[in-house]
């Protein structure tokens, strides 16, 4: 009061037992002093700080509770996509899971929903793919052939589930003493090129049974074959084989693909039977042609593969070549052609390594001895 014209001083305690207040009047030597309870004189604001506590605290328990309900939202929602993510991993497909909210777990749900159907679509092409697999494999030979001083063998490795390799061993019932092989290599691989395969085996074995030489044969399957390939630009690599032990010859065409290899092991010397011709399906009227030799009276060893053979690579980028399959060849001469395949395809293996194989392998031996 000495040091100020007015002023209030507070009791103890809260709210403050009195609460004073004094003013120095200006007219006389005199102070007034009024003091009064504190829960009187404070009333408005204690009931403000209540109504503002309760106020509060009313807000944090609503933000609570719709917090709490939004977490249980969120986590139901979480919960129901983890449960169908195990069945789907189990292989299980459900219903799509519906979509409540545009929030991210509405995103997450969307997101499945889209992987889910994919998934399922990728299954069924997966099946299908699987199907075309085996149908495919069925078609190629499931055994050699042996008669007669002809022993053939051969095998057919895909990249893909599918191939566009063609490998054939044709029969002749009619005809004992006479058989044919026929390796192929379709441009590209996968479905398309497996399709094209397989059109080429039916082509070349319905005509193959029907009179004609051997080139007009080959002239019939390439002229139907151009048919299905004008507009797409595919085409085929074949090399058809043909010994007939009973007319003692040897009769082959080559339309586009790599000479044979011949190896005879009393000379052990290397030879190749060539002759010009396209890949079928690129000329409707390309006439092909049949060269014909006598079957030697000494054992030979004839090689027909495809340039997935050759090219495959190892992991420096080297390929392996035509000389690895001959020095293959030549040091397994004594064996049956099983042997020889199996020999050349663990070299391959050997020498790829880790490499992945780019281009499908087929690779067919054929084996004359005298009669």
């Amino acid at each position: 009061m000495k040091l100020k014209d007015s002023g209030m001083v507070f009791g103890r305690g809260s709210p403050p037992e009195e609460v004073s207040g004094f003013y120095r009047l200006v007219e006389a030597p005199w102070t007034m002093v009024i003091m009064a309870p504190g829960k009187k004189v404070l009333q408005p604001i204690i009931r403000f700080k209540l109504i503002y506590i309760l106020f509060i605290a009313g807000s944090t328990l609503l933000i609570l509770f719709f917090i709490r309900r939004a977490t249980n939202r969120i986590t139901t929602m979480i919960k129901e996509i983890t449960a169908a993510a195990e069945n789907l991993a189990q292989g299980k497909f459900g219903p799509a899971l519906p979509v409540t909210t545009r929030d991210e777990v509405g995103e997450l749900t969307i997101c499945f929903n889209k992987m889910t159907k994919q998934l399922k679509q990728r299954l069924l092409l997966k099946e299908a793919i699987n199907v075309a697999r085996e149908v495919q494999q069925n078609l190629l030979p499931h055994t050699g052939y042996s008669a007669e001083g002809v022993i053939i063998d051969g095998t057919s490795n895909y990249c893909d589930e599918t191939g566009g390799d063609y490998f054939d061993i044709i029969r002749f019932p009619e005809d004992d003493g006479k058989v044919g092989v026929a390796v192929g290599d379709v441009v590209g691989h996968g479905i398309g090129a497996a399709l094209l395969m397989t059109t080429v085996r039916a082509l070349l074995r319905c005509r193959i049974a029907q009179p004609g030489s051997l080139n007009e044969v080959i002239n019939d399957v390439n002229t139907l074959l151009c048919k299905d390939t004008n507009r797409t630009g595919n085409f085929v690599t074949l090399f058809y084989l043909e010994v007939n032990h009973r007319e003692s010859s040897l009769k082959w065409v080559r339309g586009g693909h790599d000479p044979a290899i011949v190896y005879s092991p009393r000379n052990r010397t290397f030879s190749e039977l060539k002759v010009d011709g396209v890949a079928l399906g690129v000329d409707p009227g390309w006439s092909f042609e049949c060269n014909e030799l006598p079957l030697p009276g000494e054992e030979q060893l004839i090689f027909i593969g495809s340039d997935g053979v050759w090219e495959v690579e190892n992991v420096d980028g080297e390929q392996f070549g035509k000389d690895r399959v001959k020095r293959i060849m030549a040091a397994s001469c004594d064996f049956d052609p099983d042997h020889i395949l199996q020999s050349i395809i663990q070299e391959i293996t050997t020498f790829k390594g880790e490499n992945s194989q780019d281009d499908d392998i087929t690779l067919a031996i054929i084996k004359i001895t005298p009669s």
